[in-house]
């Protein structure tokens, strides 16, 4: 079975982890583009990923 996230992604295979999430490698189905994928646990207690989305939205500039 095929995962997918967002309608846009496809998950590949696992590529890292760490305290705060599981890294995958994901490709954009449309362009082909590879892309590091974060997902975090639905069960944690402290999550951290739309925290660092803002960080990272912030960093690029918008």
């Amino acid at each position: 079975m095929e995962l997918r996230v967002g309608k846009k992604y496809r998950l590949g295979r696992k590529i890292g982890s760490g305290s705060f999430g599981d890294i995958y490698l994901g490709t954009n189905m449309t362009t082909g583009e590879e892309v590091a994928i974060k997902l975090e646990s639905v069960k944690t207690k402290h999550p951290q990923l739309l925290y660092e989305s803002k960080i990272y939205r912030i960093l690029h500039g918008g």
